[in-house]
């Protein structure tokens, strides 16, 4: 049975300490953010690193809570940062494990550590298109099989890929103004 810690059993900084001894030299920094840890670490760490973090005593990070990406187009061989939120209830503590990625490049799957991992990973993968190694069915989980570009990268249109310059003005068809379109609906209402 699971008993939770009621208060944290580390501070931000001895967790950041903890992080970076199970990353070694592939630990690049670390900081406290707003009361959370927040740890970056070099991508190849990471195989080693999840299992190490769910399995240190002192840490107990159970829980992978989320997986994300943020897009940084300008930022040349470091496009991507990928984050994974991690909790621990037998602890009380947070922490949260960045790397930064080039565009095209891949980091290791957490599927084998956290089974939470199979669709947080799928779905950044939808929306960035950052690939996963080792993940065992890493496809589209959003969109639909065969959809042009990933819609949260910065350079991806608003309008989406194939989307009408005037598609606001008309249907899917190109043959309705919305205000005929209003007219039509309170004549068959009969209003």
């Amino acid at each position: 049975m699971l008993v939770p810690a009621a208060s944290p059993t580390l501070a931000p900084e001895n967790v950041l300490e903890r992080i970076r001894q199970h990353a070694g030299t592939a630990y690049l920094g670390g900081r406290v953010d707003h009361g959370d840890p927040v740890a970056e670490v070099a991508p190849q760490a990471f195989p080693a690193l999840f299992p190490a973090v769910r399995d240190d005593s002192d840490l107990k990070l159970e829980q992978l809570v989320d997986v994300t990406a943020v897009h940084w187009p300008l930022d040349e061989g470091r496009e991507f940062q990928v984050l994974w939120q991690f909790r621990s209830l037998t602890n009380n503590l947070f922490a949260r494990v960045t790397a930064r990625l080039a565009d095209g490049a891949s980091v290791a799957s957490a599927t084998g550590t956290y089974a939470s991992a199979l669709y947080l990973e799928r779905e950044v993968f939808d929306l960035f298109g950052i690939r996963f190694a080792g993940h065992p069915n890493l496809k589209r989980i959003l969109l639909p099989e065969g959809y042009e570009g990933h819609p949260l990268r910065k350079e991806y249109p608003l309008e989406g890929p194939t989307f009408p310059e005037d598609a606001h003005r008309n249907d899917l068809v190109g043959q309705l103004d919305p205000d005929d379109f209003w007219a039509d609906v309170d004549e068959a209402n009969g209003t």
